[in-house]
């Protein structure tokens, strides 16, 4: 029957050689993912190495300062890290112990005699010889193991220098380990908050399309992160008129959704002439200039649209925006609304903007689109672009909720897992 290894004195339970406990120390710390777990084990393993009879932690926390800390590492199941939070760490007085670390050399100490404060006394107790290892960081002894044995004359010089690299190389693996579960905790807390921030972006955007006379309406948005800067929205106007509004904050994740949630407080806050886009346009570019994005350096491409039912006019305004493909069923020729366009909201407070109107007739096609859907990329670093865009747009079989869903299915089969930098955002209007 097999005799436990625990059951054992240190010296039946050596491996064959020195190698072989070396690397099953290795490979047992390498089982843990949990910087108290893997100090543990490392003890537990190096003091069959190098046996001692009491360990305290020192910690200097602020290396302008001559304070330091202590804590006894004698609980071995919960050992404390002075890597990491020092609430287990208290204040250490005047001394021998206080000295060594200011000093932060690796020191043998094989009798320690009278001269010890009190301090000391109260910390060694019994202990008769010590050992201390400094741990570095950023070329400072910020840390230091100290060992301690009840014999005097208990350690070797010899044993130093095998010592500090071991330490060292273990504490930096420790404390890195550490910074990664305080950086994954505060992603997770920034990653709860942009999610938050997604939703109430989401909750900007209209909970449905209105109902015109002869207008078939139908959305797509799409943020590349948890939210995002791209924004369209829908104002009923008086004579049954509707206004179709697209915007692109420049950037994206939190700084653009901030500027999206500030544009759609200023366009919902206009109330102005109703007749020219150009006006609406005008408004939200003064106000983005005056109050937020001229220090920024961020800047907004827009679109806005009058639809008229009663004559199947269109008459818009842009900023700097993509212009939206115009399409008849079936015709061969692609064009785009490009003839009243500006620079982008948020540059100058001075920009005007011009208006142009185009007539629809039954079975035309407008679709408002932000870059990120011609700008998107394949596996093969090719865009998307207008092309692909134009060709849906001009199949006869499909309606605007179609329309909205064969780009997005084809954008999807186009890019694959390829992942995309920007914004997807689809306003798809059909005439009736």
């Amino acid at each position: 029957m097999p005799i436990e290894e625990n059951t054992l004195p240190f010296s039946a339970t050596l491996a064959t050689s020195p190698l072989q406990d070396v690397t099953d120390m290795m490979r047992e710390i390498s089982k843990y993912t949990d910087p108290t777990d893997i100090v543990r084990e490392y003890i537990k393993r190096i003091r069959q190495f190098y046996p001692v009879d009491r360990v305290i932690a020192l910690a200097r926390p602020d290396m302008n300062s001559d304070e330091v800390f202590y804590a006894c590492m004698g609980n071995w199941d919960k050992p404390v890290l002075p890597w990491g939070n020092l609430e287990n760490f208290e204040p250490l007085g005047d001394g021998l112990l206080k000295n060594l670390c200011l000093n932060g050399e690796p020191t043998i100490v094989n009798d320690l005699t009278d001269e010890l404060s009190e301090n000391d006394r109260d910390i060694l107790g019994e202990m008769n010889s010590l050992r201390t290892i400094p741990l570095f960081n950023k070329g400072e002894a910020s840390q230091m193991i100290v060992g301690m044995k009840a014999e005097p004359n208990g350690f070797q010089q010899e044993d130093l220098s095998a010592l500090v690299w071991l330490g060292n190389l273990f504490g930096k693996a420790v404390q890195n380990l550490i910074k990664a579960q305080e950086l994954s905790v505060a992603y997770k807390a920034v990653d709860r908050e942009l999610k938050t921030v997604g939703q109430i972006q989401r909750d900007l955007l209209p909970e449905s399309v209105p109902e015109v006379p002869n207008l078939e309406l139908a959305t797509y948005y799409e943020p590349s992160a948890r939210a995002g800067g791209d924004y369209y929205d829908f104002f009923p106007l008086e004579d049954g008129r509707l206004g179709i509004f697209i915007a692109d904050v420049s950037g994206h994740g939190t700084p653009a959704a901030v500027v999206m949630a500030i544009m759609h407080t200023i366009a919902h806050t206009y109330s102005g002439p109703q007749k020219l886009p150009s006006q609406f346009l005008t408004y939200i570019n003064k106000h983005l200039c005056q109050n937020f994005t001229t220090r920024s350096g961020i800047f907004v491409t827009a679109f806005y649209a009058i639809y008229n039912p009663q004559d199947k006019s269109l008459t818009y305004a842009s900023a700097g925006h993509n212009p939206p493909v115009h399409r008849k069923c079936g015709a061969s020729p692609v064009s785009t609304l490009d003839r009243a366009g500006r620079i982008p909201l948020g540059i100058s407070s001075e920009i005007t903007y011009d208006d142009a109107t185009v007539k629809l007739t039954s079975g035309d096609r407008v679709v408002l689109y932000t870059d990120g859907i011609i700008e998107a990329f394949g596996s093969d670093e090719t865009q998307f672009g207008m092309d692909r865009l134009g060709a849906i747009v001009g199949r006869c079989d499909l309606n605007s909720t179609t329309i909205v869903d064969a780009v997005v299915n084809q954008l999807h089969e186009f890019t694959g897992t390829t992942s995309q930098a920007d914004d997807c955002t689809l306003v798809v209007m059909k005439v009736r």
